[in-house]
């Protein structure tokens, strides 16, 4: 409830509480609150303060909803007013705001001032100073401590006059990182100060100036920003700065230019926080080697629809790495130090003049997805540091010429072509790369494929190591120039040149011309499933030298989806384990085994098949299996008792249980999945007596 002293209700009431309020600011705490009586939101209309008197230079202010509900404004005066109090205070409730303007119609120098120690200004949640001060030079805003602006509090420049004191008296401590201190100067180019400074959360913006808008600093010590930079529509930045820029929130972009060096200097940009270019570009337009290094604790998402144009560097620096929300073109130079770059579905591309430095024997920072190079001029070496699953498995293009397309795949090259040509016996059963090349300019290149021991399947013979390409669905064999590493280590073959780059010659895997020699495609688990009546007995043999930490057994009703029914932890020596399946599955049933090593590697066995004698198994079904809303579960059981219907999606968790009561003999139970999305689900129905499995697809 608010009580107003001029309500025409409860008068004698209501002038004792206005008294009684203006007893307690005058002679115990000396604070003045705004109460609004006035209705013209005028600072110097007496009738607007609590006891109708004007605040005086010793009053602690207060502008807050006690006793005004909702949003308002209070106007400074104009002319040239100058208004000095202790300490102000702009405290709005939950889902309000309150601002308080300096109106670009007073030109005082200073305009307002506060006298006080601590935080003689303090703006919270929903609060905003506006200075709109009409002075072009000098201080408008004195504070003789500090000013604090809490998160989600702003104060906005939005006047020429000096700002640098201000700046210097900002609250850094927590709780301040999204308080917001906005330049929107009115006019031609603005400079803002940076040297040595701390910010909350920076904005720059072009409204005030008609919607372009040139600010420019420079510093010889960092510049802090402990929340967000954010860069609105139509604003260039020249951040000419000689020591550091540390952006510890988020980068964004709506549009304009960030100019990281429009003077000889080498700016060194560390970005913390996510990095969300809508629009605009990165740049540089003098001699000036600027870097951006994106060096948070947590993973960076990162955009940049814009783009970077000319010397600028990216650095990678992150041990949580970085995942793109959109395709990332570089134009200078590209170093992964530390973190791995998640590029999902999106591309990388390496402009013709962009340069990449990469460890390739480290797993620590690589590029999980495709990475696209550009302008190769008979180069000597270029290194595509690319991986998957947490290990790198780079490639290099020898004496190359074109632009390349590369990306590393985990999977059984086998699934494109089972055809071995002459001089291969066998390919690699677990990875292959493609390389795409531009039919312009003509593409001819030597490649270079990695190879990592256990990852890759183990190599044991370096001179029947061979690269295959496959052309017109066919494993042909591109040779063996020469090798670097060791067998049982990790090393790389180079291929013969090579001049086929299309639709099938995409495809280049790590191959031998021995039968007996280089594994590749061999599992590191050998796998048999047999049948014992109604159960299926699954043994597996492994090389303790291959370090494994655990397996999970897997089954399938169609080979192609798997579930993990079973995990079993490695016993350190141990080779030959064995297990029984005696889960009433019925039917055809697939098998496999997902091995997960001690550095972090997974490899799958060989698929297995059994058969089993379903004369006097139970029945399932789901009829229609594949059912866009509702479908039914047809169950034959032998016993009747109580179950539990389970429901679960193709990443294993588990949607829906329901408990149902089955008759002996024939069931049918309707299920309701008209709002499931799209996609692969398992049922799964265990009662005291016996457990069933079954599948249907929801499709798009």
């Amino acid at each position: 409830m608010s009580y107003s002293c001029s309500a025409k209700s409860s008068k004698r009431f209501k002038w004792l509480l206005c008294m009684l309020l203006l007893f307690v600011s005058r002679d115990m705490t000396a604070q003045a609150v705004w109460d609004g009586e006035a209705g013209d939101g005028l600072w110097e209309s007496a009738a607007n303060w609590v006891g109708n008197l004007l605040p005086l230079a010793t009053d602690d202010i207060i502008l807050d909803n006690s006793l005004v509900t909702g949003n308002y404004t209070v106007a400074l005066p104009g002319g040239n007013a100058a208004i000095t109090v202790k300490s102000m205070v702009i405290a709005p409730a939950a889902g309000t705001s309150i601002q308080l303007v300096l109106p670009v119609s007073n030109n005082a120098l200073p305009a307002f001032t506060a006298t006080g120690p601590g935080d003689g200004i303090t703006i919270n949640n929903g609060g905003l100073l506006l200075n709109a001060s009409g002075s072009t030079g000098g201080v408008a805003i004195v504070i003789n401590d500090s000013i604090r602006i809490n998160n989600g509090g702003q104060y906005t420049h939005n006047s020429r006059s000096s700002h640098a004191a201000l700046v210097t008296a900002l609250a850094k401590g927590p709780g301040t990182e999204k308080g917001i201190f906005k330049f929107d100067a009115p006019g031609g180019g603005y400079t803002f100060a940076s040297t040595g400074r701390n910010y909350g959360t920076l904005v720059l913006s072009a409204a005030a100036s008609g919607g372009t808008q040139a600010y420019a600093t420079s510093a010889a010590a960092p510049l802090t920003v402990n929340g967000d930079f954010i860069i609105e529509t139509g604003v260039t930045v020249n951040l000419d700065i000689t020591a550091a820029t540390i952006i510890k929130g988020d980068y964004i972009q709506d549009g304009g230019v960030l100019n990281l060096a429009s003077q000889p200097n080498n700016n060194m940009i560390y970005m913390n926080g996510q990095i969300l270019q809508n629009a605009g570009i990165i740049t540089e337009t003098s001699s000036g080697l600027p870097v951006i290094e994106f060096n948070g604790s947590l993973n960076q998402p990162v955009m940049l629809a814009g783009g970077i144009t000319n010397n600028v560097a990216l650095n990678i620096n992150n041990a949580a790495g970085i995942t793109l929300l959109g395709n990332l073109s570089l134009p200078y130079r590209l170093s992964l130090l530390n973190g791995i770059v998640q590029s999902r579905s999106f591309l990388i591309t390496l402009l013709p003049s962009c340069i990449i430095i990469a460890d390739s024997t480290s797993n620590r920072s690589f590029i999980t997805g495709a990475l696209r190079k550009e302008g190769l001029s008979v180069t000597p070496h270029f290194l595509f540091p690319v991986g998957k699953d947490g290990t790198q498995r780079w490639l290099a293009l020898s004496d190359a010429t074109g632009n390349y397309t590369v990306e590393f795949f985990k999977s059984n090259p086998a699934a494109l072509s089972t055809v071995n040509g002459s001089g291969i016996h066998h390919i690699s059963g677990l990875e292959y790369w493609t390389v795409k090349a531009d039919v312009d300019p003509v593409p001819a290149a030597i490649a270079e494929l990695s190879f990592d021991n256990v990852n890759s399947g183990g190599v044991t013979d370096m001179a029947a190591l061979e690269v295959a390409q496959l052309v017109a669905a066919v494993w042909t064999n591109r040779g063996n120039m020469v090798t670097t590493g060791a067998a049982g280590l990790a090393g790389s073959v180079l291929s013969n040149p090579l001049t086929a780059f299309d639709a099938q010659g995409d495809y280049l895997s790590l191959a031998s011309s021995q039968a007996s020699q280089n594994p590749l495609p061999l599992e590191p688990v050998f796998f048999s499933v047999s049948a014992g009546g109604h159960t299926a007995a699954l043994a597996w043999t492994i090389d303790p030298a291959w370090q494994a930490a655990g397996f999970e057994l897997q089954s399938s009703p169609d080979g192609l989806q798997f579930l993990t029914f079973l995990n079993i932890e490695a016993i350190a020596g141990q080779s030959v384990y064995r297990y029984t399946d005696k889960r009433p599955l019925g039917g055809g049933q697939y098998y496999r085994v997902k091995t997960s090593m001690k550095n972090g590697s997974i490899f799958y066995s060989k698929t297995c098949k059994m058969d089993i004698n379903s004369s006097s198994r139970p029945d399932i079904q789901v009829r229609p299996s594949v059912a866009t809303n509702n479908t039914r579960l047809y169950l034959f059981v032998t016993a009747p008792g109580q179950a539990q219907v389970s429901i679960i999606n193709a990443g294993g968790r588990v949607i829906r249980q329901t408990a149902v009561f089955l008759q002996q003999g024939n069931n049918n139970i309707p299920l309701i999945i008209e709002n499931f999305p799209a996609g692969l689900y398992w049922i799964r129905i265990v009662s005291a007596h016996e457990e069933y499995t079954t599948r249907f697809i929801k499709p798009i």
